[in-house]
């Protein structure tokens, strides 16, 4: 028993320091780690130069505070920078993979006595933890500093409820930039990827732009892309505790008042849109996710298998 357990330890043992070294690695080179937040900082810019006043919702100012107000406009904002936040990260730790291939790196490991799959499974572990921490941390800072700016704190449920999906996404945005990055060749082209792709996620799931202003054939395609559908969910988790801050009381009439919220749920995209303009309930589509996500690993790890045989 002693000796199956000391084996399984010296398996585990190989496959961790394999993880610690490509965290490491990533961490240490402060370029990789600058791009893998310049989608969230070009978010960010843009919120700031053009999209402030327009997040706000009009003619709320005799019903909310001006920091209820901003609780409101944060509480759609933080979703989508996390969701961009869960894409960017672990395609800059990937870098990690790319440099190992180009530069024959892999070929040292492969001489050693640690087994092929391990090695391979060390590239998505490091980028799956490193996600999750950076992700979690970034989500306990953004909702702690939106509370000191407002006054106004995100309930608990809501936070574990976002913990929890926050680590679901870095499953599937993981699974799904291992993929793509088995593709890349170089780390000249590994680099040009990188530098847009958190842009073309941000723009085409409607975190950028809402979708209600875009046309038909965009709120199609973001339907088809999971970003989309992760940011969503994420929204109808976060924004319910500012849509009660809307006192009903405060409206010439109910009819009023749902109309108001209407209006106020489609400029936010909180409302789900399906799929291809099926109307597929969230879970569902969350759900499928989650398998596509477990099929593109196994198919990333058949090409990288083939990959290093070559």
């Amino acid at each position: 028993m002693m000796s199956l357990l000391m084996l399984w330890v010296n398996k585990m043992y190989s496959l961790m320091s394999m993880v610690s070294r490509n965290i490491k690695t990533y961490l240490r080179d402060k370029t990789a780690v600058f791009f893998s937040f310049l989608s969230v900082i070009i978010l960010l810019g843009l919120y700031m130069l053009f999209l402030a006043n327009n997040l706000k919702p009009t003619g709320m100012d005799q019903i909310l505070t001006d920091n209820q107000i901003t609780f409101m406009v944060y509480s759609q904002l933080i979703p989508g920078l996390l969701i961009i936040n869960s894409v960017s990260i672990p395609l800059g730790n990937l870098g990690t993979m790319i440099n190992d291939f180009e530069y024959r790196q892999i070929d040292g490991f492969l001489v050693t006595p640690i087994k092929r799959y391990k090695v391979i499974l060390s590239y998505y572990l490091s980028s799956f933890i490193i996600t999750v921490f950076i992700s979690l941390l970034m989500l306990s800072v953004a909702f702690l500093l939106m509370g000191v700016a407002t006054g106004i704190y995100v309930e608990l449920p809501i936070y574990f409820k976002s913990f929890l999906l926050i680590v679901f996404y870095s499953f599937i945005s993981t699974a799904i930039m291992v993929f793509i990055t088995t593709f890349i060749r170089s780390v000249n082209a590994f680099g040009a990827v990188a530098g847009v792709f958190g842009t073309v996620v941000g723009f085409g799931s409607g975190i950028y732009m809402p979708l209600f202003i875009l046309p038909d054939f965009m709120t199609k395609f973001a339907s088809m892309l999971p970003f989309t559908h992760m940011n969503i969910l994420l929204k109808q988790t976060v924004l319910p505790q500012a849509f009660k801050l809307i006192d009903p009381a405060k409206f010439s009439s109910i009819e009023n008042y749902n109309e108001t919220m209407v209006s106020l749920k489609e400029a936010y995209g909180f409302n789900s849109i399906g799929v291809l303009g099926l109307d597929i309930p969230m879970f569902i589509i969350m759900i499928l996710c989650g398998v596509l996500s477990l099929i593109l690993l196994a198919l990333s790890t058949h090409l990288m298998n083939k990959r290093i045989k070559n």
